[in-house]
């Protein structure tokens, strides 16, 4: 049974990475850059999601055994009922 949904704790690491920063933080320029990166690494989680959930659809995607469980498994955040990004197409990386 394939399981890709391992992006929350990579997710977290850049979110307390950020959240760290604030001090360091002077200028809005910095406070700018700082955010682009942020929303940068967590668009790259996502759009890696996809193509993995692209990718295991196609090898799993008639078990009915990994249906139930892409159903009931939250893609990314536990209890936050995304199920899946495939039809997200603007998260093409």
């Amino acid at each position: 049974m394939p399981f890709f949904r391992y992006y929350l704790g990579e997710m977290l690491f850049w979110t307390g990475v950020f959240v760290t920063g604030f001090t360091a933080l002077d200028t809005v320029g910095q406070w700018v850059v700082a955010l682009i990166g942020y929303l940068g690494i967590i668009y790259v989680m996502f759009s890696g999601a996809r193509r993995l959930e692209i990718r295991q659809n196609k090898n799993y995607g008639k078990d009915p055994e990994y249906q139930a469980y892409v159903k009931s498994t939250p893609i990314m955040v536990p209890f936050i009922p995304l199920y899946s990004v495939e039809k997200y197409t603007f998260l093409v990386g």
